[in-house]
């Protein structure tokens, strides 16, 4: 746990100059974007970071306040450069601790405190915050409060009930949001005297966590997100700026196909959560993609999570920006699945993503089931520092001599197998599976690819094929070569 100097800062007026000399911290360049990676000054950037979420909450309470500390120092002894928290804690009761916003616009100085020492804290230990403006969820107020606020306040007037859609519709709610945005970005931090908007160690904003609309057009999501990032960018130029979504879609042609590689989880993209990744990276104002994996909760067998992550990275490069993969969490076989996936997430251009949830040994009494730390978890611990130090070695080839079209592995297979193949040069690629009597059954890649290896993750977790032989074939320019996998149920 970290504290002043008594001595150096023994006269009050050298504690004033502390408090507030924005240069006693060494960090002062801003994460910045260029193509498809992050940058700090000229470096590249890239991370393995925690979701704490609940770091403002415990900063609110004198009792609690050291696990916020304790946090940053683990995070820092880890390698760990980036933590995603909630910037956020709307609640009508005024009398709790953490509450930031208890009206639409009233706010509770203690709440805004509490978000200053995590950032200082986050300053002090040279750990880069993700902060989240809103939640789409009832936790810690989330689109729920406004709703709540808009039938108190509103209804009265208008004598319409609100629901959750209104909130990316409605006039006055969206001005309750632009309100906070405001207050945030031009709150000047106690500790630090810097205002958020000119504070170096936030890596960036998210507009709001996971947003979905459930059954409504996609284009309502999209256009509040325009609105809002208009507004955000209106403000603050320093930071980088994200939608916080999940990559859900209603443009399936841009995705893998989803009977073969989602184990037909059409749920990801027939349009039915009311958001569009493509329409939401588009906007010229949101700086990266963030997109968000939970292979357990969606019944994915692990390569199937992998499509998802290849997809929204290539989807992401369209676009000529980052992709950040900005909350993942898994349950089953802990150990033995994020090896797979670490692999797949350094092969990308950023390298990075941010594991969900890191939660502090004295609170496991609110864990969730994908929680872990050093105590209960020490082995996934150690397999998270052996993946930064693999990002730190930079170990990824992207240089190759020939074109080779791998045997599938595991072959035989059930339900999910992986064609891997190497090309030389640019070339456009063309990937066809047949059945054994030689009839074409779907074309599972084409698009024209640059130097360097790929890999593909077939998922077969359906009722589309039966046990058997199968051939699947790839054309590269004059490249042509055939394979046989066979797949055992």
């Amino acid at each position: 746990m970290h504290s002043l100097n008594n001595n150096k800062y023994y006269f009050g007026v050298i504690i004033l100059i502390f408090f507030f000399t924005p240069c006693e911290y060494p960090q002062e360049d801003f994460i910045s974007t260029a193509n498809t990676k992050f940058y700090l000054g000229n470096s590249e950037f890239y991370f393995m970071g925690f979701g704490v979420y609940y770091l403002q909450w415990m900063a609110a309470d004198s009792s609690t306040r050291y696990i916020v500390d304790n946090v940053f120092k683990v995070a820092k002894q880890f390698g760990i450069k980036v933590i995603r928290t909630w910037g956020f804690n709307s609640n009508s009761d005024s009398t709790k601790h953490s509450t930031i916003r208890y009206e639409p616009y009233k706010f509770k100085e203690d709440g805004l405190k509490a978000l200053d020492y995590v950032i200082y804290k986050a300053k002090q230990y040279e750990v880069n915050l993700v902060l989240t403006l809103e939640n789409n969820f009832n936790d810690f107020g989330g689109i729920s409060q406004y709703i709540d606020w808009a039938n108190n306040l509103l209804t009265p007037k208008t004598g319409k009930v609100y629901e959750h859609n209104d909130f990316f519709t409605d006039d006055s709610i969206k001005n309750w949001y632009k309100y906070y945005v405001n207050t945030i970005l031009n709150r000047r931090n106690i500790y630090t005297a810097m205002r958020y908007k000119d504070e170096p160690i936030i890596f960036s904003f998210e507009l709001i966590n996971e947003a979905a609309n459930t059954g409504f057009d996609v284009n309502i999501v999209t256009g509040w997100y325009k609105e809002m990032a208009d507004y955000f960018k209106s403000i603050d130029s320093n930071h980088l700026l994200a939608t916080g979504e999940i990559g859900y879609d209603i443009h399936r042609d841009y995705y893998s196909d989803w009977d073969f590689f989602y184990n037909s989880s059409q749920f990801l993209f027939n349009g039915f959560k009311g958001t569009s990744f493509v329409g939401n990276t588009s906007l010229k104002k949101i700086d990266y993609s963030s997109f968000h994996l939970y292979p357990d909760s969606w019944e994915f067998e692990p390569l199937a999570g992998n499509t998802w992550i290849n997809d929204h990275v290539d989807i992401t490069d369209n676009f000529n920006k980052p992709a950040l993969l900005g909350e993942f969490g898994l349950v089953n076989e802990k150990l033995k699945n994020y090896k797979i996936y670490f692999e797949t997430i350094r092969n990308t251009p950023t390298k990075s993503t941010i594991i969900w949830d890191y939660l502090h040994p004295d609170l496991m009494h609110i864990a969730d089931k994908f929680a872990f730390n050093e105590v209960q978890n020490p082995e996934l611990i150690e397999l998270f520092k052996e993946h930064i130090q693999l990002l730190d070695k930079d170990t990824v080839k992207t240089n190759t001599v020939t074109y080779i079209l791998y045997q599938n592995y595991p072959n035989p297979f059930n339900p999910t197998t992986t064609i891997q193949y190497t090309l030389m040069k640019t070339e456009y690629v063309k990937i066809e599976l047949f059945n054994s009597l030689g009839e074409l059954i779907q074309i599972v890649e084409k698009g024209v690819k640059e130097a360097g290896t790929y890999k593909l993750f077939l998922s077969f977790n359906n009722n589309l094929l039966s046990s058997g032989i199968y051939f699947y074939r790839i054309k590269a320019g004059d490249f042509v070569e055939t394979k046989k996998m066979i797949l055992l149920k």
